[in-house]
């Protein structure tokens, strides 16, 4: 027993380390076959090539680009002031340029234009009426509509328990609360910009883009960039001058809506670059899209507030603005890529991996369709018998494997011939 697990262990040292094994080939002489097999491999090295190669550039090493804009926005506009209370009739004009509509003045990768403001003057912190529009009506004897201490729905202020005249109608009577006052909506100041003057604003866009993996740095300003230009999709789209309606224009949206509760517009600048050839050439390709209009359904629009308070007398004021307008956000995407042979060998080994679909599709042929089936079966594979014997198991252990069939002759029919070989 021992010694013929020596002599296992010692073949088993032997195959492993001493015994080259290799594939067994069967070859099947057949013309229709034949030409499918060569027809199928050379679909898939054309693909290899011509797809995973060329047209996706797999011999290039890519990465994204890490970017940052400056932005300047330049115009000016006629504004028309309305009052919101409703029961006065001032109209007023005034002018508004960068520093008034352009809030907050600088912004990451992004900027702001107020194209409508609702201004509350002198406010001061006290007791006064609530606004109609907040509908916190009540009635002297009953106040349960006004629960003292308790913030109105709107979180303007606190209930005091009253019931007062409203400001807008002394013949109604609303909750009185502690609050900035007068009250946002019961006296206020509407203002909007000329829509002409709007379209004519202009947006100097300036980035810097880094391929870090390239050591390249590259810029949409150029040495050579004309200031007088601005931006169209086909005469000029390397200039980094843009019209406010030309952007509006290309947008599918309620321009009207979009100019009076605000919206989110995307700046895409894409990135694409091949540096295998000249990288002087490389600008990017710019598009527009809403992100967020004014007539949605659900909250339309984007509005904010902000106050600017004061003293006088020793008593604080504030005037508070609800400012709506376009938010554009730049957002820089792309890829530039380089050519590296690491990549190249690694989709091109990845191609090779298709050329299995060859055999597979020839094999299952031969198998399954072919009316010699039976005979490519038998001529493919080989069926072992492995000895139980106790006479075998002393033998030689690399003689105890017994073949059933070591020679088969295969013949099987093509289109005009029948072919034979010794397998």
């Amino acid at each position: 027993m021992g010694a013929s697990m020596k002599r296992v262990f010692s073949s088993a040292i032997t195959d492993t380390f001493y015994t080259y094994s290799t594939v067994k080939i069967v070859q099947v002489p057949h013309t229709i076959i034949a030409s499918l097999y060569r027809l199928l491999q050379f679909a898939i090295v054309v693909y290899i090539a011509c797809y995973i190669v060329w047209y996706k550039k797999g011999y290039q090493e890519f990465q994204e680009p890490r970017a940052t804009s400056i932005i300047k926005v330049k115009g000016l506009t006629k504004v028309f002031g309305n009052d919101t209370a409703g029961y006065g009739n001032s109209s007023s004009q005034h002018l508004w340029d960068t520093a008034e509509y352009q809030v907050p003045p600088m912004e990451n990768n992004a900027f702001f234009i107020a194209t409508r403001q609702i201004i509350t003057f002198d406010q001061e912190e006290g007791v006064c009426p609530s606004a109609l529009d907040d509908k916190l009506f009540c009635n002297s004897t009953q106040l349960d509509a006004c629960p003292k201490d308790k913030q109105t729905p709107n979180t303007f202020g606190y209930f005091t328990g009253k019931c007062v005249a409203s400001l807008e109608n002394y013949n109604i009577t609303v909750c009185e609360i502690h609050a900035w006052c007068p009250e946002e909506l019961s006296n206020s100041t509407e203002y909007i910009v000329d829509r002409n003057d709007l379209a004519n604003f202009t947006v100097y866009l300036k980035t810097a883009v880094t391929f870090t993996a390239f050591n390249i740095n590259l810029r949409n300003v150029r040495d050579s960039t004309n200031f007088s230009c601005r931006y169209h999709s086909t005469n000029d789209p390397r200039c980094p001058i843009l019209r406010i309606g030309d952007i509006l224009d290309s947008l599918k949206t309620n321009k009207t809506a979009l100019l009076r509760e605000g919206g989110l517009i995307e700046i895409r600048q894409d990135w694409t670059c091949n540096f295998d050839f000249d990288r002087n050439s490389c600008f990017p390709k710019l598009s527009f899209s809403v992100l967020q209009s004014g007539d949605d359904k659900q909250s339309p629009g984007i509005n904010y507030r902000a106050a600017q308070k004061y003293r006088v007398d020793g008593v604080d004021r504030r005037t508070l603005s609800k400012i709506y307008g376009l938010r554009f956000v730049i957002s820089i995407t792309g890829a530039g890529g380089q050519f590296n042979i690491v990549n190249l060998f690694v989709a091109i080994g990845s191609g090779i991996g298709f050329l299995v679909i060859a055999d597979i599709v020839c094999d299952a042929i031969f198998m399954y369709v072919h009316k010699s089936r039976e005979r490519y079966r038998g001529g493919k594979f080989s069926v072992c018998e492995v000895s139980t014997t106790r006479a075998d198991q002393d033998s030689d252990s690399l003689n105890h494997i017994i073949p059933v069939q070591t020679q088969k002759q295969i013949s099987i029919q093509s289109d005009q011939n029948i072919y034979s070989e010794t397998l």
